[in-house]
């Protein structure tokens, strides 16, 4: 039987795999189109960099006592020229229909390395590691892998299901059928 953190870790793996695929043919009007023209609806470009941003900072920031973000530790920020600090949550919608990756190749880059922090996390964490309490802001404290299951894998299926919505609604067609 699987424990938690083994469920959780291969649902996080079969959400990087979909990821990489949803974004590997876009091209740059794809990525950043409006969809609909909706004035409040968002990129995939902003989806995508909302969810690995929050997926960096919840495993290394949070869970791992503070540590630097690949982010961070990368200089991503200053090499896509994008905000430094936040990872969108709130943000305007007209701002985030004005982020633009300007460099995909470098932007895959930075999502390879998010998701190779990921998998070292599970890797070495044991179980007790786990199950220490984290705070996440807004949604308060919980265990290290309820952060994990709630932020990163559930959170980031349901951006994952929005980009393949944008995806059909762009041209570009979604990556796994039905």
């Amino acid at each position: 039987m699987l424990t938690a953190a083994e469920f959780i870790q291969a649902g996080i793996t079969q959400l990087h795999r979909s990821l990489d695929r949803a974004i590997a043919d876009l091209t740059p009007e794809q990525l950043h189109a409006v969809p609909g023209g909706h004035p409040r609806a968002n990129t995939i470009a902003f989806e995508i960099w909302h969810l690995v941003r929050t997926e960096d900072n919840v495993v290394r920031f949070v869970i791992q006592n503070r540590r630097p973000t690949v982010w961070t530790e990368g200089g991503y920020a200053e090499r896509l020229g994008l905000p430094p600090v936040a990872q969108g949550t709130g943000m305007p919608v007209a701002e985030a229909q004005a982020l633009r990756i300007k460099d995909a190749a470098l932007f895959r880059e930075y999502m390879r390395q998010v998701w190779a922090s990921t998998d070292e996390l599970f890797a070495s964490a044991d179980p007790a590691a786990l199950e220490k309490p984290v705070v996440l802001k807004p949604l308060g404290e919980m265990p290290a892998i309820r952060a994990l299951g709630q932020v990163v894998l559930t959170h980031g299926m349901t951006h994952f299901g929005e980009i393949e919505l944008i995806r059909t609604l762009v041209g570009a067609g979604p990556v796994i059928s039905v």
